[in-house]
């Protein structure tokens, strides 16, 4: 894409703040986005959902050399191995459905993760903050947020759906050329509003 985020050091200052073009209060979803981490710790955040009852509702997230994502808190917990590599540019897709609980992972166009029975039934609350590079502390204050799951590296790219996407469609998403082009309808890169906070920037 011509414009990445770029998160220059891990910092509990340094994140950007999403605003999704419809209500995140979903029943199935895909997140797709590309991301080039400078260092993958214990656990780093690409992209967060909280509310205040649940500040961790969704997420994705690197831990070392693997994708996790979570939703409806830690309890559903989706998983895959030695698929990430700091310092190179990744295409990772997370979908889930309400309807049958099942959650994929994706990465690089190839499902890496599915697994049956993710928060089967259940429905996404609205009136969130999705956070990219960095999750919503218990408190709801910017100031109590964790710099150790900062994200470092840069992020571009990053689109949601309000629906599974079929397999065909993430591959081609995780093509090189004309992935831009494709945007979600709850975000939209280069349409939704991206903030980004203390030291986080657009870069082309």
């Amino acid at each position: 894409c011509e414009m990445a985020l770029l998160f220059p050091m891990r910092s509990k200052h340094i994140f950007a703040e999403v605003t999704p073009s419809m209500s995140m209060s979903l029943q199935s979803f895909t997140i797709c986005l590309w991301a080039k981490v400078t260092q993958s710790l214990n656990k780093t955040v690409l992209f967060s959902y909280g509310t205040k009852k649940n500040p961790q509702e969704l997420q994705l997230l690197l831990a070392r050399h693997s994708v996790l994502l979570t939703v409806g808190g830690e309890t559903h917990l989706v998983e895959a191995h030695s698929v990430v590599t700091d310092g190179q540019w990744g295409h990772f897709c997370a979908a889930w459905s309400s309807e049958q609980g099942l959650a994929t992972l994706w990465v690089n166009g190839e499902n890496v993760a599915k697994v049956p029975g993710v928060a089967e039934g259940h429905v996404l609350p609205g009136n969130g903050f999705i956070l990219l590079g960095q999750e919503r502390s218990r408190s709801g204050i910017y100031r109590d947020l964790d710099s150790s799951v900062a994200f470092t590296g840069k992020m571009t790219g990053v689109n949601m759906w309000d629906h599974m996407l079929e397999a065909g469609r993430i591959k081609e998403y995780a093509n090189q050329d004309g992935y831009c082009d494709s945007r979600g309808n709850v975000i939209g890169w280069g349409v939704s509003e991206i903030i980004p906070h203390g030291g986080a920037q657009y870069i082309n």
